[in-house]
């Protein structure tokens, strides 16, 4: 009689895995940020159509964007890293020091696909500022109004600088114990980064040419990034709300233009930033 050991090897296995899952539960390796800086670029906003598109067809659109904004630094308030205790040492409770740097480049380029059926109209873009970008957008057009909602991702390589101490701490099968601490400092590092983007507009279309929008939009900056030089960070970059309000005018049935002004504000940063545009595309 052979004895089937098939089931005793199975169930080593899984506690082996089981334990080198716990071995590693108490590990850590954080950062407490006490000073930095961050680049933000302003990504474009989608103003819907602007015009009354017609039932059962598409439409698209090239245009390109001029922005009027100067550079800045926004002192952000209230971002705070988290207490974070080891064996023998504490990385405390205290405020990141940071800012947003907000970036412009004066010229965006987009291509908007627009698809309409009795009511409803569905958007695909994607455009440079000066990374690529892709957005979706869906909602109701209709002879004298129009509104929706999407979303955009820009994909993009952004520079920052920063000051903070770290701790490392280990849960191996030898023991739990502080297994590393230092001051890191980064002068001037560019990294990858996605910056995500959830948007509406509403449109009033006064007449055949002429459109009225506001276009509001929450854009989350550093959204992807959780971790620096290898050590995790305990906040969360806050939001920015951006308000588009503009008008358009389309010449021909061929040409839009387009001129407005883009108000920036946060929980986290006092007072109002302002942005004028304007902007030519070619419909066809």
């Amino acid at each position: 009689m052979v004895y089937n050991n098939t089931k005793h090897y199975h169930s080593i296995i899984v506690l082996c895995i089981f334990a080198l899952c716990l071995s590693g539960c108490g590990s850590f390796n954080q950062l407490n940020v006490q000073s930095g800086e961050f680049d933000v670029y302003i990504p474009p906003v989608f103003t819907g159509a602007g015009y009354t598109v017609k039932k059962d067809s598409s439409a698209k659109r090239i245009s390109a964007q001029i922005k009027i904004q100067k550079e800045e630094n926004l002192k952000l308030n209230k971002i705070w890293n988290k207490e974070v205790s080891g064996d023998d040492k504490t990385l405390p409770k205290e405020e990141a020091n940071i800012a947003y740097r907000l970036k412009n480049f004066p010229v965006t380029v987009s291509y908007d696909y627009m698809t309409k059926g009795e009511l409803w109209l569905a958007s695909l873009g994607t455009g440079l500022d000066p990374f690529p970008y892709f957005r979706a957008y869906t909602g109701l057009n209709s002879s004298h109004f129009e509104t929706g909602i999407g979303f955009q991702i820009d994909f993009g390589k952004y520079r920052y600088s920063l000051e903070g101490d770290w701790l490392r701490h280990c849960d191996t099968f030898e023991g739990d114990y502080d297994c590393g601490d230092g001051h890191l400092s980064v002068d001037e590092k560019a990294r990858f980064s996605f910056t995500a983007v959830l948007g509406a507009y509403v449109g009033f279309i006064i007449t055949k040419e002429l459109a009225l929008t506001y276009a509001p939009a929450i854009y989350f900056p550093w959204w992807s990034i959780g971790s620096f030089d290898n050590h995790d960070i305990t906040f969360d970059f806050p939001f920015i709300l951006e308000q588009y309000m503009g008008a358009s005018y389309v010449l021909k049935n061929k040409y839009q233009i387009s001129i407005g002004t883009t108000v920036y504000v946060g929980e986290n940063f006092a007072g109002k930033h302002w942005q004028a545009s304007t902007g030519v595309g070619y419909l066809f």
